[in-house]
């Protein structure tokens, strides 16, 4: 790993600024749903004083780096809290989207890592989600990717909207968030996962197509998580300038119904 690309993973967890993110915060049609309601919370990644951490998420932000484990379905250990977590009804046709969880001072935080994001939806079994652990079959329904050789879409922001497709057929799922920032290091890829449960309410009429398992379709070597460097928007940029509108993303393509 390159010098500059180690000291950029290793600027972990020293202050309340973070330099990292966690998405707890549903939005349906633009209100804000509170933190951790419809969204399973995640574990603190480090032993923390709760008093100290009063009001902040931030020990839940380090990123998920092994791709292969079973944190990379939903968050660390983000089963543990299914059972508590409640269901937001939403009407397919409808912009629902992820907020950047507070930071403890009334701050939203925001997509600190560029990279891309991507939304992907999973049927709970016989509707039990309070069960599902999300080890079925996932299907894409939004991607934020760049929007210049040098701009993420999601990057620096505080959300990520998208659009239920109308056709979804109706039926409860888990809705998984990822956003990541690919490397040109092998395997040092960061990911930030979160799920919602949500009853999705409509005439249905579509068919999902496109499927992808989390563990099980990623590899680390795979193009959209290894990268050229003049894909990886840094301090030290390439002498052959940035190229993020080549990038191409890893998974199934978006299912639009």
């Amino acid at each position: 790993m390159t010098p500059y690309l180690a000291i950029l993973l290793g600027a972990t967890l020293v202050s309340r600024a973070s330099c990292h993110q966690v998405h707890g915060i549903l939005l349906v049609n633009g209100t804000e749903s509170p933190e951790w309601k419809y969204v399973r919370d995640v574990a603190p990644h480090f032993p923390y004083d709760p008093v100290e951490w009063e009001g902040s998420q931030f020990p839940k932000t380090p990123p998920i780096m092994d791709i292969n484990g079973a944190n990379i379905t939903c968050g660390r250990n983000a089963f543990h809290s299914a059972a508590k977590t409640e269901t937001a009804d939403i009407l397919a046709g409808s912009e629902v989207g992820f907020r950047v969880s507070t930071d403890g001072d009334g701050e939203y935080g925001y997509f600190w890592h560029p990279g891309p994001g991507m939304i992907y939806l999973s049927r709970a079994p016989n509707d039990d989600l309070e069960n599902y652990r999300g080890d079925g079959d996932w299907f894409k329904i939004a991607y934020g990717g760049p929007v210049a050789d040098n701009e993420w879409l999601i990057w620096k922001q505080n959300d990520f909207n998208f659009t239920i497709p109308e056709t979804t057929p109706p039926g409860k799922y888990l809705m998984r968030i990822e956003q990541f920032m690919p490397t040109y290091d092998r395997n040092y890829t960061q990911w930030y996962v979160n799920c919602a449960h949500v009853n999705i309410i409509g005439p249905g009429g579509g068919t999902p197509t496109g499927f992808a398992r989390f563990p099980g379709t990623y590899v680390v070597d795979q193009p959209g998580l290894l990268i050229p460097k003049n894909q990886f928007i840094a301090n030290d940029e390439p002498p052959e300038g940035f190229k993020l509108l080549d990038y191409q993303p890893p998974g199934p393509a978006v299912w639009s119904g």
